[in-house]
């Protein structure tokens, strides 16, 4: 309460203080102008009206020159004008009380409460001194002139109080939005703390178990104990795909995703895209189709991630919910009038279909079209919504057309400008590769060295371990190594600080920041501080082999047993 009240009282202040620095303004444009008509006039006391005129022309100086000081000033000049006002009306008559109306508004833009009130007072009742003149004037131009002043100075005073009133209601309204915009902005930061904690403190755990599976699954096994184990590393994935989605929304929402747009092929997107969810689809005998209008230009300028993860949402949804028939994917385009090239997707199934009531709601966070999805289906509720923010994050829009029975049909259309430059070629290593080189990791967790290190040591890598940063310092400089994975959150010394201080140290050795952080900016410090890249936790082998092909020699092939099979 107390907070508000002050709050409230700041922007009175601040309204007051602009009226003031107007009035002024105002105050010195008329005694610059009552200066020159006085001059060409010359009324019948000249001195005292060139005596307010230049008082009025200091004062609004001053007044300007020193706003600070405003209130004073303004104090100042109402003191000056009470004495002499009513002298100027009764030495020159009936001129100076016509311009009595004019005069009023400087107490509304000047002063305010009892102040205000006085000087407006004193001002107009200047009007009833014209018959103490000793000179002759118009009794019924006198009659028209005090009714004129009292109901101008009437209505000055009531608007003036009005737009004050406004205005410190717009003000306050104003300081109340950008306090709960910082409050919004402030809570934001702090859940983007807590998820990039909760991130790190999963991760970290849930490598260790995929990761081990992945070594486990990769050696000989009974086949009784397979199946148990592959039912771990889905139940590890689907947990890590959980977390991803909490993830993304939490970045789109605080709007900290990052577009990356490059040439891309949209053929070869809806293929791979579709061949994910192929085995699932066969097993329910449900058909996959794709159509791509025939005159279309699939190279275009997108973010082939993005675009994937939401036809990956839809397709899998489909999929989920469509127990015979069929899921079919669709690309037309168009152009609009600006010439912009439109890319029209679409998802169409044969499932359970949805009611318009539960379409209201499909895309909110956490909201699933019935109740009994999760039991029966499992699945968050953050599919949709994330779709829906990806899209509208590239610049396009979603709707959806269902009815229960009859399957649902997802659209979207997104602008992508066509190129003629193919996408860039990217060499896809395979799992079974071998590798030959001397790997430095740097971590402090003994579940994540075992991880890493039979990892590494499956692929013919020699592995030399360090507990933290400092360690990781004394293994480069005591020996060459052919890479190093480095953890960005150990004690003592951290991975970033670590690899800054090899630079420093002309260590030239290649540094992959191996960090179970998701934040983009502690990544973005990681790169600055020296590293070359990055991978994040838990490991993803495909990405693994991908930074290995890159910075070790390739040697024989190895068979690997592990394939997933979720």
């Amino acid at each position: 309460m107390i907070e508000k009240q002050s709050l409230m009282s700041g922007s009175l202040s601040d309204v007051t203080s602009k009226l003031r620095r107007t009035g002024f303004g105002i105050l010195l444009a008329f005694s610059i102008l009552i200066i020159i008509a006085v001059v060409f006039n010359r009324p019948e006391n000249l001195f005292v009206a060139v005596l307010l005129s230049l008082v009025w022309f200091v004062v609004a100086l001053v007044g300007l020159w020193l706003p600070n000081c405003g209130d004073e000033v303004a104090k100042v000049w109402a003191l000056l004008s009470i004495p002499i006002a009513p002298y100027l009306v009764l030495s020159n008559g009936l001129l100076p009380a016509t311009l009595i109306p004019i005069g009023t508004i400087f107490p509304v833009l000047l002063l305010k409460g009892w102040w205000r009130l006085l000087l407006m007072v004193i001002l107009v009742s200047c009007s009833f001194l014209v018959p103490l003149h000793a000179g002759t004037y118009d009794s019924a131009i006198w009659l028209r002139v005090c009714i004129t002043n009292i109901t101008v100075s009437l209505l000055i005073f009531a608007l003036s109080h009005l737009l004050e009133s406004a205005l410190t209601e717009s003000k306050n309204k104003a300081l109340e939005l950008d306090d709960a915009l910082e409050k919004e902005k402030q809570a934001l930061a702090s859940q983007s703390r807590f998820l990039a904690t909760m991130s790190h403190e999963i991760r970290t755990p849930l490598n260790g178990i995929l990761g081990l599976t992945d070594v486990v699954l990769a050696n000989t096994i009974t086949e009784q104990a397979r199946p148990n184990l592959e039912k771990i590393q889905c139940s590890g994935q689907s947990l890590n795909r959980i977390l991803n989605d909490i993830l993304d929304l939490s970045k789109l929402n605080a709007g900290k995703l990052n577009l990356e747009f490059m040439p891309i092929d949209l053929k070869l997107i809806v293929k791979e895209c579709m061949a994910l969810y192929a085995p699932i689809a066969n097993e329910k005998g449900v058909s996959l189709h794709i159509d791509i209008a025939r005159d279309m230009s699939t190279l275009v300028i997108g973010d082939a991630t993005r675009i994937s993860q939401v036809l990956n949402n839809l397709i899998s949804n489909a999929v989920k919910f469509t127990q015979q028939g069929s899921v079919r994917l669709s690309l037309t385009f168009q152009f609009t009038s600006s010439g912009d090239h439109v890319v029209h997707f679409s998802v169409m199934d044969t499932g359970e279909g949805i009611s318009e009531q539960q379409q209201h709601i499909i895309f909110d966070a956490y909201a699933q079209a019935d109740s009994r999805v999760n039991r029966v289906h499992g699945g968050t509720g953050l599919g949709l919504q994330i779709v829906k923010n990806l899209v509208e994050a590239m610049g396009g829009e979603i709707v959806v057309n269902s009815s229960p029975g009859n399957g649902s049909h997802f659209q979207f259309s997104l602008p992508l400008a066509i190129t003629t430059i193919k996408e860039p070629k990217f060499t896809i290593v395979e799992p079974k590769r071998y590798f030959s080189g001397h790997v430095l990791v740097a971590e402090d967790n003994p579940i994540n060295q075992a991880v890493a290190k039979s990892l590494l040591e499956m692929m013919g890598i020699t592995v030399a371990l360090a507990n933290n940063g400092q360690e990781a310092i004394d293994s480069a400089l005591a020996m060459t190594f052919d890479l190093i994975l480095m953890d960005l959150h150990m004690p003592e010394v951290n991975g970033a600080e670590a690899a800054k201080l090899l630079r420093e140290l002309n260590v030239t050795t290649p540094i992959i920041a191996f960090t179970a952080a998701v934040i983009s900016d502690e990544i973005n410090n990681a790169l600055k501080s020296g590293m070359d890249g990055y991978l994040t936790k838990p490991v993803n082998k495909n990405a693994l082999h991908t930074v290995l092909s890159k910075y070790l020699r390739t040697s024989q092939n190895r068979v690997d047993s592990s394939i997933s099979r979720c």
